[in-house]
């Protein structure tokens, strides 16, 4: 067992910035350009710092999938806890924000709705993880105006009850 010679090349691969074979970048080298080859032979090339960015936002878009992901599971138990008062749930992604849109089984403005949409809002709002959260009443015969084609069914009255 030579033990000298195991740290004598830890050492100079701490000092030639390599670990484990893949080569380190330090904040000195930010500026350093790197060509990037993509799977179907498209090139781009970025800074470190860059390519540090992107890292990290991609990171955060699966942080924000998982959350919204964990979010929708949330509203569709509290849809179920209050299907006496709720017809269809949906959800629309905006730039700025969530908005949740209930239509409620009557045809006017349900106050009770109402109250239980503003308790979901402010739990949403404080620990969804996926930014700014709006919850909105809208009148079946109304959905058309208010709701986006990019918009998704959360929940619905009739497939629950199936």
């Amino acid at each position: 067992m030579n033990t000298m010679a195991d740290d004598t090349s830890a050492a100079a691969k701490a000092e030639s910035g390599t670990s484990s074979g893949i080569p380190e970048i330090h904040a000195h080298e930010s500026h350093r350009k790197y060509k990037l080859v993509y799977l179907d032979n498209q090139q781009i090339e970025r800074t470190a710092s860059e390519l540090i960015e992107g890292s990290k936002l991609l990171k955060n878009r699966e942080l924000w999938i998982a959350n919204f992901t964990a979010t929708i599971k949330r509203v569709r138990d509290w849809c179920g806890k209050s299907s006496a008062l709720i017809r269809i749930a949906l959800v629309d992604i905006r730039s700025n924000k969530v908005l949740f849109y209930f239509v409620p089984r009557s045809d006017r403005y349900d106050l009770d709705l109402g109250a239980r949409m503003t308790e979901l809002e402010v739990e949403l709002g404080g620990s969804a993880g996926i930014g700014y959260v709006e919850t909105q009443q809208i009148p079946e015969r109304s959905l058309e105006r208010f709701v986006g084609p990019r918009s998704l069914l959360v929940w619905n009255s009739e497939e629950s009850a199936s």
